[in-house]
């Protein structure tokens, strides 16, 4: 339950850590690189929430990522997301306005607004395993061109998810 100092700009996360716990690196508005282990199963609530100086993250290990977990990363680039990842929280990535493209290989779940307001995201790979998609989880994202997502019943929560993605035209339904 301690949360690294503020002024941090690179980190190693160690092999005996599984959980990167609720606001661990909250605010930490220099931390520029994270390296960490495929170990790592579950990233909390906020964890690193206003990381403005965070630039790519490998999220190999995880199955979980708690609601705004990466919230206004607004430097966040490139994010590795592993095989493992089955959810991802509400606004888990919410102004991450850098984010250029996503891939999940294995979700299940997308909260609500998990994606909403990415300015620079421009494609979006589903995995057919993909059971829910939240509320307004791609909205307002203006350069979204490009989505895969699978041809599934009641998929998403409401008509909110793609509000505002106004450059999206292509949609590849797969499944």
């Amino acid at each position: 339950d301690q949360e690294v100092p503020g002024y941090v700009t690179h980190v190693r996360i160690h092999k005996s850590v599984k959980i990167i716990t609720r606001n661990a690196f909250r605010n930490c508005r220099y931390l520029v690189s994270i390296e960490m282990h495929d170990g790592v199963e579950i990233i909390e609530e906020e964890a690193f929430f206003l990381c403005n100086s965070l630039r790519e993250v490998k999220l190999l290990g995880v199955r979980v990522i708690g609601a705004r977990a990466f919230k206004n990363c607004t430097a966040l680039e490139d994010v590795k997301f592993g095989y493992k990842l089955e959810s991802i929280g509400d606004d888990a990535f919410y102004q991450c306005n850098s984010l250029r493209n996503i891939k999940l290989s294995k979700i299940r779940v997308i909260g609500d607004g998990a994606f909403c307001d990415c300015k620079q995201l421009t494609e979006v790979e589903l995995s057919e395993d993909l059971e829910t998609v939240g509320r307004a989880a791609l909205a307002y994202c203006p350069r979204l061109r490009r989505i895969t997502i699978p041809l599934k019943d009641n998929l998403l929560q409401d008509n909110s998810v793609f509000v505002e993605c106004d450059a999206l035209s292509q949609v590849d339904l797969v499944g």
